[in-house]
């Protein structure tokens, strides 16, 4: 079993230690705090230009600002993509927000490969401030989407397949996040790569160690905590 833990912390985009899911109190509210991008207490949202609609406590503002940002997918910062993830769960979404948290972590560890870390400047620049944040917002979040998502290894590997294929084109990062110091756009296609081909070993795992995940979360509680939570479909599409 401590094998299986190593081998779920190694795999490359989506590492999930198991036991992290036991700190998480009410499974159904995600209560994190990430600044100066979100905190669960209003809950007040710093992450441009969909903030306030993320942040909105009628759903249908909510929703409309989801399909909105399903409109411009390819150039959704990480931070958007992660909060957008933390509110679709909150409000009750939660096989949807899987997938936005997949691919925010993905677009995380992206942004952290290709950031030139020798030009990112100090606090108050946007490559500065947002190098940790990448990793705040994966450590904080994922013991609530995936103490949900392990639940269903099933669809949880569609889900990270599907990532997976649409990763690989990569967008114009220089865009995205302008005023932030990149490596040579060269360099990009290669890296890309190699972080995408990098999330077959969590696939592999999943699908390989699929009995051996469902009896450790029912040994730690975590199956009783999470598998309680209902699912709402999105119609945004």
């Amino acid at each position: 079993m401590k094998k299986l833990l190593l081998v779920l912390c190694a795999v490359s985009v989506a590492s999930f230690p198991l036991g992290a899911a036991q700190q998480v109190s009410d499974a159904a509210h995600i209560d994190v705090y990430v600044t100066p991008y979100y905190t669960s207490k209003g809950p007040s949202v710093s992450v441009g230009r969909f903030s306030s609609g993320l942040a909105s406590a009628k759903e249908d503002e909510f929703l409309v600002t989801i399909t909105k940002m399903k409109k411009d997918w390819d150039q959704l910062t990480f931070p958007e993509l992660y909060v957008a993830a933390i509110r679709l769960y909150d409000l009750g979404y939660r096989k949807e927000a899987v997938y936005w948290f997949y691919t925010a972590q993905y677009r995380g560890r992206q942004f952290g490969i290709l950031l030139d870390q020798s030009k990112m400047g100090s606090t108050g620049s946007p490559g500065f401030e947002l190098l940790p944040a990448q990793n705040a917002f994966f450590q904080l979040v994922g013991p609530y989407i995936n103490g949900y998502a392990f639940g269903d290894t099933d669809g949880l590997v569609k889900v990270v397949e599907r990532v997976q294929q649409e990763s690989r084109k990569i967008s114009d990062l220089q865009t995205t996040y302008p005023n932030v110091a990149f490596r040579s756009k060269s360099e990009w296609e290669s890296a890309n790569t190699d972080l995408a081909d990098g999330m077959g070993k969590l696939i592999s795992t999943l699908k390989e160690k699929k009995d051996d995940i469902k009896r450790q979360r029912i040994q730690q509680g975590i199956e009783e905590k999470f598998s309680k939570l209902t699912n709402k479909d999105l119609t945004t599409h």
